[in-house]
């Protein structure tokens, strides 16, 4: 009959045994993982391979499209002048831009913004006067209430441009008209002065006298002049 083993032999049996048993508790679950690993990267290998070769499709579809693939497939061909345009766009009168300076052939132009200011052409308000140059002056249209002007080209060397508005019994403007002198106001009846003009020979010195489209309100012989725009 075996001896039986005392406490500490006993003892020691069973830590050693529980010791071998989470060693190969361990080992399988990094066998298994090293297999579920390796399955993730075969089944990965396949993925990228195919959306690899999609998205390297669709990017040389853009860059055709782009006009930057060439004759032998030189996908890079067509940069050179996307990337010397912005070097054009981006730099400064004398070259130089962020990212340093570039030596552009040919070179660009770039006006001065004062210049540019000083070319842009006047902005035509209503009912302002101007010279055409031939010794005469026009006046640029405009509204009274709803009723536009009329006699916008004075005749002669006018020394003053007046609006004349006619109204009907109910107040309500029936007709504006450019004139060269003021009248009586009257409950049908209402001047405003739009300019005064001094003449040297066939050059006008102009002084405005209104700016945009008028409104006005009336009560009687009583008028109210207004603004509408300018």
């Amino acid at each position: 009959m075996a001896e039986k083993p005392n406490k500490t032999e006993q003892g020691k049996q069973e830590r050693l045994a529980e010791k071998a048993a989470r060693a190969k508790a361990t080992q399988g679950r990094r066998d298994s993982a090293a297999a579920a690993q390796s399955r993730s990267e075969q089944r990965q290998g396949r993925n990228v391979d195919a959306g690899a070769a999609g998205r390297m499709a669709s990017f040389a579809q853009r860059e055709a499209n782009a006009g930057l693939t060439l004759a032998g497939n030189d996908t890079t061909a067509g940069r050179d002048d996307f990337y010397s345009y912005r070097a054009r766009a981006s730099a400064s009168p004398e070259g130089q831009t962020d990212y340093g300076v570039y030596d552009i052939d040919p070179p660009v132009s770039f006006p001065d913004p004062t210049q540019r200011e000083l070319e842009k052409p006047p902005p035509l308000y209503a009912f302002k006067v101007v010279n055409d140059g031939d010794g005469t002056v026009s006046v640029t249209t405009g509204t009274v209430n709803t009723e536009t002007a009329t006699s916008l080209t004075p005749s002669g060397k006018p020394d003053e441009l007046w609006l004349e508005v006619t109204f009907n019994t109910d107040g309500e403007v029936t007709a504006a008209s450019v004139e060269t002198s003021g009248g009586t106001t009257s409950e049908t009846q209402d001047y405003r002065q739009i300019a005064t003009i001094t003449w040297d020979g066939d050059a006008p010195t102009i002084v405005q006298g209104i700016k945009g489209s008028q409104s006005i309100a009336s009560c009687g012989a009583t008028h109210q002049w207004g603004t509408l725009y300018s």
